[in-house]
């Protein structure tokens, strides 16, 4: 038995059956293959490359004691953490137990072997000791990643998210000196942040904040929002068949994405309203703010904004908020307050104020958790139709909580594992049913994205490149549904509907969000070189990028489609943030590495046709965009020029269409790997064809990023 251990798996007989190594190669693990566990392996060997393990993939056995002792120890701050001492051919106890340490690994080429004949189980036992007491300590509150003696963190610089990394640049004002927030995920603050570096690389000066676009200048609402200053006026308010077409407005357009408003309760009243002759005796206070705020809605879905900056519906909007009462008020019927408080945040969300709008819907996710309806209500005293509404309620309030968290870069106000609610039941309707569930899940993402990506886990390395291939992997179970149910064919002259073009359309700016802080990595990268550079294919970044790159091609080929057929928002903010952060991704792509599109100036024509559509509706926040993106590319222009002139480029080089030159800037280790060619020839993906479910699982999976620290390095 003796010598078979030390003579390995190539001395055992043919005819024996072979388990299945515990302990695979780095290539095997990557595709998911069946390992010999040998040094080189079968597989590595047959194809002729080079074959290494991970030691950190080694699996070790401690006994249940000394992990007991372990907790223990982890939950007392003012120990430090345990470093186990001693000669490596010694029979190994925890401080203060009698516990040994009981030791075991597979290595390659290797049965089992104890921490007596090899004295590196010790080290691995150490290095266990010291990972399991930072997640031990993770766990009560305590900063493992600040502790001195981790050895994970002190091995060179690690690659995190470059969004999350402290500067001056966390803030910036506009002309009157009002600060505001750059949040790390927020599209706006992603554009202001590109076009700030952008200029500062050109002309060697900082941006004007004269050239830049910031919340609440695009439209004035006329009002200072002090109540009892001025007088109460009631604005005209419409007929019932003009009111009936605004409620109808806000239906189309909302009705199969959010829930505004119960229209069994609202409508009864509506029409008790009216039969009192638009009198407020006898009507509820509460459902009358409401009424204006539905109003405001839908007068914003059908009127363009006017000359004077005023948004459309803003007589609506400033009567109910004067009239809106205090907290204590909307407690006493917190459903109808839920709903009144959604309806007005979306305003202020369409109207450019993104603060008040967030505040808002805060408000409304505050009452929602005090009721407790984003738990799974069991109670008795909810008849099955409140119990509907109430789950029609939470999940639109969760909705656009995350919605708004994400456009503002703020963390979320409630944990994922702290809901419990059940998705409600449309009887007759399992469109509407499938919708919500999809919506919910991308939604969920979304969460999952900001929770991790864009938290303190994005500023450890490991931890950081995980969670964005755990975001794509729940984005790979919500697509093959989402394309089940809701499928639309770009390349077909059919008709698209909204409903399905919002959803994928939500889908392609999750997948963008989770990947561009590595576009973020790259696009700073190039500012610092003298070139367009090429993104390495080690350890798959190059296939995220990519992915990043592909979702934004795709969302703007889906806002092209919408455009022909005049169905494009031009009020609500989605397909204005969609088309803005797509562009931004095709010309920071375009400028760092132009091999990874395709045609790059038939990329670029849509977002401007869009943009102008949107602008000529009326929406003056689209008028912004669009001349920030005309700087971002008439700057890039420059740029280009200028590093010509100074002879950074090859003149004889022959230069594709756009920016950058073929003499490529390489960026990261030499491509001797086989990830890329593995995933590429696994999928056979072209990038203009949008991934299917399993593609996308199979490119996560396959990801590996072991030996990452190139990506914090500058280009020399």
């Amino acid at each position: 038995m003796d010598n078979d251990v030390a003579a390995g798996p190539k001395s055992h007989p043919k005819d024996r059956v072979r388990k299945r190594s515990s302990y695979a190669c780095n290539h095997c693990r990557r595709l998911k293959m069946r390992c010999s566990g040998s040094q080189p392996c079968e597989r590595c060997e047959r194809r002729n490359q080079s074959c290494q393990y991970d030691r950190r993939q080694q699996k070790i056995l401690v006994s249940k004691g000394f992990l007991s002792d372990l907790e223990e120890q982890a939950a007392s701050s003012k120990r430090p953490p345990y470093t186990p001492t001693g000669s490596s051919h010694e029979t190994q106890h925890y401080r203060g137990s009698s516990t040994p340490i009981v030791t075991q690994t597979n290595v390659p080429g290797r049965q089992a072997v104890t921490d007596a004949q090899s004295p590196s189980i010790i080290d691995a036992a150490s290095a266990l000791n010291v990972r399991l007491g930072s997640e031990l300590a993770s766990e009560i509150g305590s900063e493992p990643d600040s502790d001195p003696t981790n050895p994970f963190l002190h091995q060179g610089k690690r690659f995190t998210n470059p969004l999350l990394v402290e500067s001056h640049t966390d803030h910036t004002s506009d002309e009157s000196g009002k600060l505001f927030y750059l949040g790390t995920s927020s599209n706006w603050s992603f554009g202001t942040r590109i076009l700030a570096m952008i200029h500062t690389k050109a002309f060697r000066s900082p941006l004007p904040t004269a050239d830049l676009h910031f919340e609440g200048s695009a439209y004035q609402i006329g009002w200072n929002g002090y109540r009892g200053i001025s007088e109460c006026v009631q604005p005209v308010l419409p007929t019932i068949d003009f009111a009936l077409y605004l409620i109808n407005a806000v239906k189309f357009h909302c009705g199969q994405l959010f829930h505004l408003f119960d229209e069994g309760t609202f409508m009864r009243k509506f029409y008790s309203f009216h039969e009192t002759q638009n009198s407020l005796n006898g009507s509820d206070p509460l459902w009358y703010v409401h009424y204006l705020f539905v109003l405001a809605l839908g007068k914003g879905f059908i009127v363009r904004a006017s000359t004077d900056k005023r948004p459309p519906g803003e007589e609506f909007y400033i009567h109910a908020m004067r009239l809106l009462p205090d907290v204590t008020v909307m407690c006493q019927d917190p459903l109808e307050s839920m709903e009144l408080l959604c309806c007005a945040g979306l305003y202020l969300q369409c109207a450019d104020k993104r603060a008040a709008a967030y505040n808002l819907v805060g408000q409304a996710m505050r009452l929602a958790v005090y009721e407790g309806i984003h738990t799974d209500i069991r109670s008795e005293h909810y008849s099955e139709v409140k119990l509907q509404r109430c789950r029609e309620i939470w999940w639109t309030v969760y909705i656009l909580d995350c919605h708004m968290s994400s456009l503002n870069g703020s963390p979320l106000t409630l944990a994922e594992k702290d809901i419990r609610a059940r998705l409600p039941s449309f009887s007759g309707s399992e469109q509407k049913s499938n919708a919500l569930g999809i919506h919910v899940k991308l939604a969920k993402t979304i969460a999952l994205v900001l929770q991790t990506v864009y938290s303190e886990d994005g500023r450890v390395g490991d931890r950081f490149l995980s969670k964005i291939k755990a975001a794509l992997k729940n984005l790979a179970d919500v697509n093959d549904e989402r394309t089940a149910r809701f499928s639309i064919e770009l390349d077909a002259p059919s008709s698209i509907g909204r409903l399905p073009a919002y959803l994928h359309l939500f889908h392609h700016q999750c997948i963008v969000l989770t990947t561009r802080p590595l576009l973020y990595k790259f696009w700073q990268n190039r500012l610092e070189s003298s070139k367009p550079i090429r993104i390495s294919a080690s350890g798959g970044v190059r296939t995220l990028v990519k992915i990043c790159v592909a979702s934004a091609s795709q969302a703007l080929r889906i806002l092209e489609s919408l455009q022909a057929q005049s169905l494009l928002e031009s009020f609500l903010p989605f397909d204005l943030e969609v088309t803005w952060s797509s562009a931004l991704v095709l010309f920071m792509t375009r400028a760092v590495d132009p091999s990874l599109l395709v045609e790059a100036d038939t990329h670029m024509m849509p977002a401007y046709k869009i943009l102008d559509e949107i602008t000529a509706r009326g929406n003056l926040i689209a008028e912004h965009r669009r001349s920030e993106l005309r700087q971002l590319e008439m700057t890039l222009k420059h740029l280009e020029s200028q590093e010509a002139n100074e002879g950074r480029l090859d003149a004889a080089s022959a230069a594709p269409p756009g920016y950058g030159s073929p003499a490529w800037h390489a960026i990261g280790q030499a491509d001797t790997s086989q990830s890329q060619q593995d995933i590429d020839q696994l999928l056979g993906w072209d990038l203009g064809v949008e991934l299917s479910g399993e593609q996308l699982e199979t490119i996560a999976n396959a990801l590996s990023f072991e030996d990452m620290e190139w990506l914090t390095q500058a280009p020399s």
